[in-house]
């Protein structure tokens, strides 16, 4: 944004508008100036946070799709399990042993994409976490620099 845009009160929105009409702000009166790079640097670091917003529900939405997959193939699982157990009690010995080596394979395969899941969303999870912490670490810093410049405001005042 270059200085000259700050001067321009039409590009400020309504709330900020009134305030600069109600207490007859200059467009280059200091705290007008200060009003506008504020908001223009809260509007930046909203489209920047919305963007990482836009980006992380994409990565979920993925992760979210091969969950989906994983518990299909679970309840697959289960519901072939229950059509076994039917079998094995017609069959005991015999159709266990069949059964135990026709499964093994569909089981080692649900599980390692469960593990597989499991370990793509580990990363996730930190990243979204350490996105929070910085979250609240700007909000804690933007009050601080608020707090700061407003106590000058007043002592010069």
């Amino acid at each position: 944004m270059k200085p000259e845009e700050l001067f321009d009160q039409a590009k400020l929105p309504e709330d900020l508008q009134w305030v600069a009409e109600r207490y007859k702000l200059q467009p280059d009166d200091p705290v007008f100036l200060l009003i506008a790079w504020h908001w223009n640097r809260m509007k930046a670091g909203e489209d920047t946070l919305r963007a990482a917003i836009v980006e992380m529900k994409a990565a979920l939405d993925g992760r979210i799709a091969l969950l989906s997959q994983a518990a299909e193939t679970v309840a697959g699982v289960g519901a072939a399990l229950v059509s076994v157990q039917d079998a094995l009690e017609q069959k005991p010995d015999e159709l266990g042993q069949q059964f135990e080596a026709q499964l093994r394979q569909p089981m080692a395969n649900a599980l390692s994409q469960i593990k597989a899941l499991e370990k793509s969303l580990t990363p996730l999870a930190r990243t979204f976490q350490a996105a929070r912490h910085r979250q609240l670490l700007a909000a804690l810093l933007i009050g601080v620099a608020l707090g700061v410049l407003s106590a000058v405001i007043v002592l010069l005042a």
